[in-house]
């Protein structure tokens, strides 16, 4: 009796968080309900052409290698730890 409870515990565990995870990418799941997270609806993606995209993600790029060089123009350094 107990062990049996004790395997449907473990597979109710086991699917859980992959079921938590579905649903959360789909904006219901409870977690969504303390962070309001939503999902991006395919109009939103189809909205903006594919340049203003590729646009979008070669400023990203930018941005990103500028703020990669001046972390590494500022920051010290890194040694590694002696084992």
């Amino acid at each position: 009796m107990f062990n049996g409870l004790l395997i449907a515990l473990v597979v109710v565990a086991a699917l859980a968080c992959p079921v938590m995870m579905l649903l959360g990418r789909r904006g219901i799941g409870p977690g969504c309900a303390l962070m309001g997270c939503r999902p991006r609806g395919r109009d939103e993606s189809l909205a903006r052409s594919g340049d203003e995209l590729l646009e979008d993600l070669r400023a990203r790029q930018r941005e990103l290698a500028r703020r990669v060089a001046e972390l590494e123009a500022d920051g010290p350094e890194l040694t590694p730890a002696p084992r």
